[in-house]
């Protein structure tokens, strides 16, 4: 059955940067999943469009790389490129960056809430302000490898003095925390220091796959359930199964394990994290780009889920993170 979307986590910058620009259809030569005209054809009328600078040896002098949390001039620069690779959609009328409530409830075109995944392109807790002017409306502390406020999934470590400072930033400014890429112990910190909406805007579930860090804990999903947040599902063939290619069963798999651990289906949501670093052929078959999502909720309606929980996965759960967010916002300052 068609739906309406939200996904909740797409590298919309960064792909459009490093793997092909996103106004254009992908080619052999250089596939993706995700264009703006497969997002249109899809029903996805808000995505939560990341800012994702890259730490890594390999991403040293391009155009989306930084030298590391040390690099605060690095990062900002990518960071600022990518900004503006969105604002350049909004000029041309290809999308709208929600500021507001009042964006969010528009009807075309598509709409961009801005989404920094890792905090390093943020100087300190008094820099937050000029990121909450450019439109960013959450955060993530780190992405994997850590950063000058968190530790990350892949490292390990608890909140820094200055992620600290900087959460009673976020939360004055009233933008939502993405623990997405947080260490167990960055994750339980930030749970004792506000009272905000948390999100994990791409994870699955640690209890199908114990192995990895990089997904959430029930107890966790429980927390965030408990703020009435949502947790989004994450596409990557290797979130989703172990040493096999990954089916559309095991991510209904992970939706099911992740509400059922929750005591609710209004947790679920998708942040599909298409194109997250790895190619259309590592998802499943059936849900590799935007215009395949409705299998998803057609899945869901196969086992059980009414039309009411279904709507909520593909956009009302998120739709209401938004709206309580955005209600708390304060007025924009000029950037």
């Amino acid at each position: 059955m068609p739906r309406d979307w939200i996904d909740g986590h797409l590298d919309l910058a960064y792909v459009s940067m490093s793997v092909g620009d996103l106004t254009t259809e992908p080619t052999p030569e250089r596939p993706r999943g995700v264009s703006l005209d497969r997002l249109r054809r899809g029903r996805v009328g808000i995505v939560a469009a990341t800012i994702f600078v890259d730490p890594t040896d390999e991403a040293r002098g391009t155009e989306w790389g930084y030298g590391g949390s040390a690099d605060w001039e690095g990062a900002n620069r990518a960071a600022l490129a990518q900004i503006a690779l969105y604002e350049g959609f909004e000029r041309e009328g290809r999308a709208k960056i929600v500021r507001t409530l009042a964006d969010l409830s528009a009807v075309e075109p598509l709409k961009l809430v801005i989404l920094m995944e890792g905090a390093d392109p943020i100087r300190n807790s008094g820099d937050a302000a000029r990121w909450h002017a450019m439109g960013v409306r959450m955060v993530g502390l780190s992405w994997a490898r850590g950063s000058r406020f968190s530790g990350g999934n892949g490292n390990g470590g608890p909140l820094t003095r200055e992620g600290l400072d900087l959460i009673h930033a976020l939360d004055g400014l009233g933008i939502v925390h993405d623990a997405s890429h947080l260490s167990d112990e960055s994750f339980d910190l930030l749970a004792s220091t506000t009272d905000a909406v948390i999100v994990a805007s791409h994870s699955n579930s640690r209890a199908l796959l114990p192995g990895s860090k990089r997904h959430i804990r029930d107890d966790q999903v429980r927390e965030i359930a408990r703020r009435g947040g949502v947790v989004g599902l994450n596409l990557c063939g290797n979130f989703l199964a172990e040493g096999r290619p990954a089916t559309l069963a095991d991510a209904i798999d992970h939706v099911e394990h992740i509400a059922r651990a929750a005591g609710t289906r209004a947790v679920s949501a998708l942040g599909s994290d298409l194109d997250g670093g790895f190619p259309p052929d590592a998802v499943p078959e059936g849900v590799r780009q935007p215009d395949h999502y409705d299998a998803l909720t057609d899945a869901l309606a196969a086992r059980g889920w009414s039309e009411a929980e279904c709507d909520g996965f593909a956009a009302h759960n998120w739709i209401r993170v938004l709206r309580r967010a955005l209600a708390a916002c304060p007025t924009p300052a000029a950037p």
